[in-house]
């Protein structure tokens, strides 16, 4: 008797965790993104638009800015290298001496004339100030043409700044 409970009581636990692992997991080849499409929060997104004719950075053959990331590198590698890069660029773009602790979520696309379109920025905890610095920031940054096979793309970006 006392291991048919156990056996119950473990399939209740297993059937009570799924859901719960399940909750904010975000499918293969898509990602979250920010937009002026969705009026708050977040919209998930396939990581190929051809809809749009929009492709996320991570299935880039050649990405839209310089970066020191090695060619031929997994998916998962590639997101990780061009976040930090993309990091990288805005941050020393910021000339103004930062009293901020918090971080900040870049979202942007670079199209095919390689300039900075649909960008938003959403700092956490909320600052205006720092929204408008790193905005001037990401405006520096110099773009180029991003490409998926050969084919000058549109390329949605994202990075995360920690101050």
């Amino acid at each position: 008797m006392k291991i048919q409970k156990k056996k119950i009581f473990f399939l209740i636990g297993v059937l009570i965790i799924i859901p719960f692992s399940l909750v904010g997991q975000i499918p293969d080849g898509h990602f979250i993104d920010a937009d002026k499409s969705e009026k708050k929060g977040y919209k998930l997104k396939p990581f190929i638009q051809k809809d749009k004719g929009i492709y996320h950075y991570a299935v880039l053959t050649e990405l839209p800015f310089d970066n020191k990331c090695k060619k031929g590198i997994s998916q998962k590698k590639q997101i990780d290298c061009s976040e930090k890069r993309m990091s990288e660029l805005i941050i020393k773009n910021i000339k103004t001496k930062i009293d901020y602790k918090g971080d900040v979520y870049v979202y942007l696309t670079v199209n095919s004339l390689a300039k900075a379109v649909n960008v938003e920025i959403k700092a956490y905890p909320k600052s205006d100030k720092i929204n408008r610095v790193v905005r001037e920031a990401v405006e520096l940054v110099k773009f180029k043409p991003g490409k998926y096979k050969d084919k000058i793309v549109d390329s949605r970006i994202w990075a995360v700044l920690k101050f």
